[in-house]
Formats: C-alpha cells, sequence, structure tokens
C-alpha cells in the first residue's frame, strides 16, 4: 500500500512538471490523472474476479512486473496520448493489481476480529506512502528532470511489488467458500427484507443500500481526490516554493498515518456513521483551510492544512472496505467490492478533470473547492441514510 499509494499521489508533483514541460492547459493534464483514476477503479472489477479465481499472490506479481514497465514508460512521453496509453490504461492496471482491492480482499478474509484495525493499519501504508515518495519525486524531478524521476519509482515500485509478491502473500489468505459463506438461519445482512442469504452482484445492485453506499464514497473521494491532485498547484500559484509545498503534502500522509490506525481501531466499536461524519467535517475543515492561505500566510497556517487533511481523508482511504463489509459478504465479495471500487475512483476522476477545468475557466480553483465542502457534507448524510449500525456485527463476514 505504501508503493502502490505513494506512486498514486505523486501525481500532484507530475501534474506540475507536465505543465512546465508541455505548456498544456489544465484540464488535459489533468485528463491524464483522471483517465488513470477512472480506470483504476473499472480494472477493480476485474482484479477482484481474479483474485476470487487465482488468488492474490498470482494477481500481485502480474502487477508487480507491469507498473513498473508503465511508469518507466512515461518518462519516454512526447505526447498527451502517450500519457493516456502509458499512465492512464497501464499503470492504472498494474496499480490495480498491486494495492486497494487486493489488499482489502486479504485482510476482509484473513481477519475476522479486529477486522477494522487490520484494515485501518494496512491503509496506513497510503500515508507512508505519500509522505515518502511525494517529497521524494520532488527531488528527484529537481535534479533529474520528470522523465527519469519516472524511472526511479518503477525502479521503487518494481523492488517492493515483487519483493511482496513472492515472498509475502500466501495462497492462505483465500478463505474457502464455507468460511465466507453466511449462514440461512442467520439474521439478515441488513434492514431490507428481500436480501439474499448470499450476496452476488446482481443481487447487490438491486438493494436501496447498495446505491447508498455508492453514494457516500462517490461524493467523499471525488472531493478528496480533487483536494490531493491540485493542492500542489494551488499552494505553488499563492507563492510557496514546490519544496515546502512537497513537504507538506508529505506532512499530510504523516497525519493520515495515525488517522487511519485510529479509525480502524474505532471502526470496530463505534457506529460507522459517526466516524464518517468525523471524516468528512476534517476534510471540509481543511479545504476552507486551504482557501485562506496566501502570499503572506506563516507555515502554521501550512501545517494546520496538513493535519485537518491527514486526518479527514483518512476516513475515505481506510474505511472503505470495512463499509462494504458491513454489507456485502461472500465468495463473490472480489466482485462487489470492485464494482463499488470503479464507482469510487469514477468519482475522484470526475473531480479530478472538473477542477482543472473550472480552473482553466475561471482562473481559481476556489470554486471546485468550495463544492468539494458541499459534496463532503452530502457524503455524511448518505452514510446515515445507509445506517450500517442496524446490521448485527456477527454476520460481518
Amino acid at each position: 500500500m505504501t508503493v502502490s499509494s505513494g506512486v498514486w499521489y505523486t501525481a500532484s508533483v507530475f501534474f506540475v512538471a507536465l505543465i512546465g514541460e508541455f505548456g498544456w492547459d489544465y484540464a488535459s493534464t489533468a485528463s491524464i490523472f483522471s483517465l488513470f483514476t477512472i480506470l483504476y477503479g473499472a480494472w477493480g472489477i476485474l482484479v477482484g474476479h481474479l483474485v476470487d479465481r487465482f488468488g492474490v499472490r498470482r494477481v500481485v506479481l502480474a502487477g508487480g512486473l507491469l507498473l513498473p514497465i508503465a511508469l518507466a514508460a512515461n518518462g519516454l512521453a512526447h505526447d498527451l496520448w502517450h500519457l493516456y496509453v502509458t499512465h492512464g490504461v497501464l499503470a492504472s492496471l498494474g496499480l490495480s493489481a498491486t494495492g486497494y482491492v487486493p489488499v482489502s480482499l486479504v485482510l476482509t478474509r484473513r481477519f475476522r476480529e479486529h477486522r477494522g484495525l487490520a484494515l485501518g493499519t494496512a491503509s496506513a501504508g497510503v500515508g507512508i506512502g505519500i509522505l515518502v515518495l511525494v517529497p521524494l519525486t520532488q527531488v528527484f524531478i529537481d535534479y533529474w528532470g520528470w522523465r527519469l524521476a519516472y524511472l526511479g519509482l518503477a525502479v521503487i515500485a518494481a523492488s517492493v511489488a515483487l519483493l511482496v509478491g513472492s515472498f509475502t502473500l500466501k495462497e492462505r489468505e483465500i478463505a474457502s467458500p464455507e468460511e465466507t459463506r453466511p449462514s440461512v438461519a442467520s439474521p439478515p445482512l441488513a434492514h431490507n427484507a428481500r436480501t439474499a442469504p448470499e450476496w452476488t452482484l446482481t443481487s447487490a445492485l438491486c438493494t436501496r443500500e447498495f446505491w447508498l453506499v455508492t453514494a457516500t464514497l462517490v461524493f467523499l473521494n471525488g472531493p478528496t481526490q480533487l483536494v490531493l491532485t491540485h493542492h500542489v498547484a494551488y499552494l505553488i500559484e499563492v507563492g510557496k516554493s514546490k519544496m515546502l509545498v512537497a513537504v507538506i503534502v508529505g506532512l499530510v500522509g504523516l497525519f493520515s498515518i495515525p488517522g487511519k490506525i485510529a479509525w480502524g481501531f474505532l471502526s470496530d466499536r463505534w457506529w460507522t456513521e459517526l466516524i464518517y461524519l468525523a471524516g468528512a467535517t476534517g476534510v471540509v475543515a481543511a479545504i476552507l483551510a486551504l482557501l485562506t492561505i496566501g502570499p503572506t500566510s506563516s507555515v502554521w497556517s501550512l501545517y494546520g492544512y496538513a493535519i485537518l487533511m491527514g486526518f479527514g481523508y483518512a476516513v475515505s482511504a481506510s474505511m472503505t472496505p470495512i463499509l462494504c463489509g458491513r454489507f456485502f459478504v461472500g465468495r463473490h465479495f472480489g466482485v462487489i467490492l470492485g464494482a463499488l471500487n470503479t464507482f469510487y475512483q469514477g468519482a475522484g476522476a470526475a473531480g479530478i478533470w472538473l477542477a482543472g477545468y473550472a480552473h482553466d475557466v475561471t482562473g481559481s480553483y476556489r470554486l471546485p473547492f468550495l463544492a468539494s465542502i458541499l459534496s463532503a457534507a452530502v457524503a455524511a448524510a448518505c452514510v446515515w441514510l445507509a445506517a450500517p449500525r442496524r446490521i448485527p456485527p456477527q454476520r460481518v463476514v
């Protein structure tokens, strides 16, 4: 998770470097990362199916081969469509096969008790990736240029992904169908009386809960990805140095580490709705803090933004498999999680592109940032309507 998410969030520094190199407008440059994000989500359905069929280890090894090839190919790009292919299509598939969906399935199936803590701890790798790889990538860009920076990331990704896939993951993390199949005698998973005794993607799509969970993921991840992709460009525009901004982005990752672990730990004890409400509040406060930063703002205002964003966005990153696992379990959970992940990442892709387009039209990030505040509030409302607290805890498989 450290490597896959670190590669993901280096987009914010490559975004600035690509604009400087090619002179593309913000929307066109953002479209590279929007395509990457939406395909990353779409690949999740395929990856979930492949994990259910072949096991995590084989899938991660395949992704560990593809991802560094795609990153190295990014450094050879000379036109927009080159990056659509290498980053948008190939890197997204490699990253999907090594990151979020396989990790979520491993931990959901291996841990019955303290699952929230396990998933929260694993998702803390996202924060480590942001903390380490984003500033490191900015150093690579400053000294070597963005092309060799992509090659450096490729070497790191290959080393870690293949090491983990070869020596750490074991096929025993895939529970047997008997272990994951819900008992017919048990109470239903959700308060919908039509809930089937064993979930499939088709049966999940027919429920109110699926679409409320989808709305929660969409309305929280959209503003999260919007800000995490564009905050570097915004802060540089208001007069902050590139290296200082890269350090602040790293601090967002640093503060998200205890946030993810804490949210995961609390999810085993608190209502999920309360955790999402707290996270959405943190995201709103972070965006408001970001909007107040100007050329004369002290470095402490940047630290305040990093703390609020780190703890706030940590909910979106760590709670998604926990929330999905509250409703949809069984042998087909991989495909269902992949489908939900498609909506989740699609929202992020839309937010990334819309922010770039809005900047081209208005010359400012103010409008998309304000819209993000409203979106986070809607997400908190949707999870309360879904009401995962009504699901008996003993039925979360």
